[in-house]
């Protein structure tokens, strides 16, 4: 218990000038509900589907950047953060999506868009590559085609071209992009020949990021247990560049061998989830209940932030929440790096960590962790 309340006092000794909390990153998910794509262990799958949603068309076609300007306003009345990172549903597929992020990129160090890659067409890529300091993140399972065959069922067969052409002028173009891959039992043993085609294709500009598949789709969707990414560590030098610090790879091919997650994630301590009706949770991967609604409790962020009772579940030495176990993202980066495992240097080449602002933040954080640690 005091070294749970040791942790919780270091989340609120971070304040600026404002009496802000100081977070890594506002990770904004707008329009969950709303999703083109029907990937089979997508989390949401009961609720993505258009036509389950009675106002889908409306929502799409209305522009609700006011809404959610007043949603951030709120936001940033409680936090600072220089990373923002931007999700839906599909948030591209919104009208005004592209606006938002443009008015965005000013409020923030980095911008990331999470995206399918369906809607980046040649204009809006150039939009984003004129800001600067837009960043995508992908989500694709493979080179090919039979490695997506959880994210395209045979309907969707045609969008596997749309995708990777869309890829290929965003990497033209300059946008830095993360590729996460769900790991599944029709790619997890190819993630090295899709590592070795980006860097043969697009070099330092890329980097490949993987999760096993999350929640109980893992039951029905994982690959068997095993040393799946044997070929990609032991070609890890060779592939460097578009690969995540190598304790990061080390992480997933040991989860995909045990089945079973043992990091320790500090995710609930360096950011909340926001969404574009103004409900917060505490985690950015796990959505439960949210805590309340920014709106309705301009405070909220400040009243609950490492106090609610969700926070018992997800501040655990290890994992214990079921969910828990069978999670890892490209947030693990940061929690290696705030354990030790990952050095600056090594945090720097993942390109929404790789500005001075975020770097700074990051810290920030470890110093107010180390002494905890040191115990």
């Amino acid at each position: 218990m005091a070294l749970k309340n040791d942790f919780r006092a270091a989340m609120f000794a971070r304040r600026d000038s404002q009496d802000r909390l100081k977070l890594l990153m506002n990770d904004m998910v707008i329009e969950e509900q709303l999703c083109q794509m029907r990937c089979s262990y997508c989390l949401t799958e009961d609720f993505n589907l258009l036509m389950n949603v009675p106002d889908a068309r409306l929502r799409l076609t209305t522009d609700r950047r006011a809404d959610w300007h007043q949603v951030l306003a709120s936001y940033h009345a409680s936090v600072d953060s220089p990373i923002m990172r931007l999700s839906g549903g599909e948030f591209f597929w919104l009208k005004g999506s592209t606006e938002f992020v443009a008015e965005c990129s000013s409020m923030y160090e980095v911008v990331q868009v999470i995206t399918n890659g369906v809607f980046l067409t040649p204009q809006r890529l150039e939009k984003l590559a004129e800001l600067g300091n837009v960043q995508l993140c992908l989500s694709l399972d493979g080179h090919t085609l039979a490695m997506n065959d959880h994210r395209l069922p045979p309907k969707q067969h045609k969008l596997f071209d749309v995708i990777m052409r869309n890829l290929d002028n965003a990497a033209k173009m300059g946008i830095p992009i993360e590729i996460q891959s769900v790991l599944s039992d029709k790619n997890a043993d190819g993630q090295a020949d899709f590592a070795r085609f980006l860097l043969d294709n697009y070099g330092e500009g890329v980097m490949l990021y993987f999760f096993p598949v999350r929640g109980d789709n893992k039951d029905s969707l994982a690959p068997p247990l095993g040393d799946h990414f044997a070929e990609l560590l032991d070609r890890y030098d060779e592939l460097e560049t578009v690969l995540p610090p190598r304790p990061f790879v080390e992480l997933i091919g040991a989860q995909l061998r045990t089945g079973e997650r043992t990091l320790r994630c500090f995710a609930t301590a360096t950011m909340v989830q926001l969404f574009g009706q103004g409900d917060v949770s505490c985690c950015p991967y796990a959505w439960l209940s949210p805590m309340g609604n920014i709106q309705e409790q301009p405070t909220l962020i400040h009243e609950q932030f490492g106090k609610h009772q969700h926070y018992d579940m997800f501040m655990q030495p290890r994992p214990r929440f079921p969910y828990c176990k069978s999670c890892t993202g490209p947030i693990d980066v940061v929690n290696l790096y705030l354990m030790g495992e990952i050095s600056e240097t090594e945090i720097a080449r993942c390109a929404p960590y790789a500005g001075p602002a975020a770097l700074a933040r990051l810290r920030e954080l470890k110093a107010a962790f180390d002494p905890i640690f040191s115990q």
